[in-house]
C-alpha cells in the first residue's frame, strides 16, 4: 500500500503542474520548441519492489508463502524518437537502461532461509503519447516491455547447512507517466535542454532463483520469486531538433 501511495503522490503532483503550465504558455514566446525528432536522456531516482515468494520443489511450491521488499536509488540513460502529429499531440517510442541498488530481502519460507537480493538492471522499450499543456510542456502516458535482473546472495544457515541462491532474470511489462518540459519554462535559457519527471510501474514474471549448497556447489531446490517494481526518476533531455520551430501556432 505504502508503495501505491507513493505512485500516487507521483501522478497526483502532475495536476498543479498542468495548470501551471497553462498560465506559463500564455507568456511563451512565438516560435515554439519542436517536439519532432531524436533526443537522449540520462538521470536518476529512487525505486521500491515487493514480491511474492515460496519454496519450489521441482516445480510444487511449498506452503508457507512470504512477502519480502526493497528500496534504492539507481541511475537512468535512455533515447527515443517524437513525433508531433497534431498542434497538441506527441506520440513516440523510446528504450532507457535504469542500473542501481534497489535492495532487499529474498526468502525460502519452508525452508527457513532468508538473505539480500538487489534489482542491480532494468530495461525497457514502449511507446508514450502526450499532449502539450504548454508549447514547452508535455504531459505523457507510457508503456511496453521491460526486462530485470536480480543478484544471489548467500542465504541465513539456520537452522539448516549454509545455501546461497543464483541470479535471476524477469520479464514483464510497465506502465508509467510524466511531465517533460524545456528548461525555458522555469526560467533558463538553454536551447534544446528539456528535463523529464516520470512514475513508472512494472510487472514481472514469476520465476525460479535456484538454490545451492554454498561449500560444494550442488544444487538444491528454489525460490519462486514474483516482483512488482515501482520508480520515480528525474531526467535531463536533449532534444536534436529543439531549436527549430514546432507545429505551434501560438498567434
Amino acid at each position: 500500500m505504502r508503495l501505491l501511495f507513493v505512485g500516487g503522490i507521483a501522478i497526483a503532483s502532475l495536476v498543479p503542474l498542468t495548470a501551471l503550465a497553462a498560465d506559463l504558455g500564455a507568456a511563451a514566446p512565438a516560435s515554439a520548441p519542436g517536439w519532432s525528432g531524436f533526443y537522449l536522456s540520462a538521470g536518476g531516482g529512487a525505486g521500491w519492489w515487493s514480491a511474492d515468494q515460496h519454496t519450489d520443489f521441482g516445480g510444487i511450491p511449498s506452503e508457507p508463502s512470504a512477502h519480502t521488499t526493497g528500496s534504492g536509488g539507481f541511475g537512468t540513460l535512455g533515447g527515443g524518437f517524437d513525433w508531433q502529429f497534431a498542434p497538441s499531440w506527441v506520440a513516440g517510442a523510446f528504450a532507457d537502461v535504469q542500473f542501481g541498488d534497489i535492495r532487499g530481502t529474498i526468502r525460502a519460507p519452508f525452508e527457513e532461509y532468508s538473505g539480500t537480493t538487489n534489482n542491480r538492471l532494468n530495461y525497457a522499450a514502449g511507446l508514450r503519447l502526450g499532449v502539450l499543456a504548454a508549447p514547452n510542456a508535455l504531459i505523457y502516458v507510457n508503456g511496453g516491455y521491460t526486462h530485470a535482473d536480480f543478484s544471489g546472495s548467500g542465504l541465513d544457515p539456520t537452522p539448516l547447512v549454509p545455501l546461497s541462491v543464483a541470479e535471476h532474470r524477469h520479464d514483464g511489462w510497465f506502465v508509467g507517466g510524466g511531465i517533460e518540459n524545456s528548461l525555458d519554462f522555469i526560467g533558463v535559457a538553454s536551447p534544446g535542454w528539456f528535463m523529464k519527471t516520470e512514475y513508472r510501474f512494472a510487472d514481472y514474471g514469476r520465476e525460479t532463483a535456484r538454490m545451492y549448497v554454498a561449500a560444494t556447489g550442488a544444487p538444491d531446490n528454489a525460490i519462486s520469486f514474483k516482483p512488482t517494481v515501482q520508480t520515480l526518476s528525474v531526467s535531463l533531455v536533449y532534444r536534436f531538433n529543439a531549436d527549430r520551430a514546432g507545429g505551434v501556432d501560438l498567434h
